[in-house]
């Protein structure tokens, strides 16, 4: 799509674990966008899309968007993952929804693309009776998020165990 052309909707659609390696793909230039690679990257791409098939082929915890082109070309992706709550005596609902992995190629960024996927994404969330989404914004992304209804909560506190983590986002 050139810079003059008018903005045509992505297509989107639920990823399947037929798509682990495009997926995985797409994870690992998200990733190395923000730090540098640790994994070698055929032994990342192999380990992660058998993470991801095995994920995708059940529908219980994890699901994922993906959104391509008019020819079919991936422009992004999102994860949710349902993480369940204790049972809860006020009629709260049981569960959670994680938003991670999100990532638009840079050529369709500013496009609709990311708006199109968080609202798959919100859609799912709605349709499970989600109690509260959450997620890990990076300062490029945080403006989308606010679009869309999400609030710094200081009510939660987080703790990071791995002694390798990259500084906050």
């Amino acid at each position: 799509m050139s810079e003059g052309s008018p903005r045509t909707a992505p297509r989107l659609r639920r990823a399947t674990a037929a798509d682990a390696a495009l997926l995985a793909e797409l994870r690992y230039e998200l990733r190395t966008g923000i730090a540098p690679e640790v994994t070698p990257e055929p032994g990342f791409h192999r380990r992660c899309a058998e993470w991801m098939a095995a994920r995708l082929s059940r529908a219980d915890v994890w699901r994922c968007w993906l959104a391509e082109g008019e020819r079919g070309e991936p422009l992004g992706v999102v994860w949710l993952q349902f993480v369940e709550k204790l049972p809860n005596p006020v009629g709260e609902p049981g569960l959670h929804a994680y938003l991670t992995g999100f990532y638009v190629r840079e050529a369709a960024r500013n496009r609709g693309v990311g708006t199109a996927l968080l609202d798959a994404a919100l859609a799912a969330c709605e349709e499970e009776g989600i109690d509260t989404a959450f997620l890990w914004p990076t300062a490029r992304s945080r403006a989308l998020y606010v679009r869309h209804g999400f609030a710094e909560r200081s009510g939660i506190l987080t703790r990071r165990i791995w002694p390798g983590a990259v500084g906050p986002r």
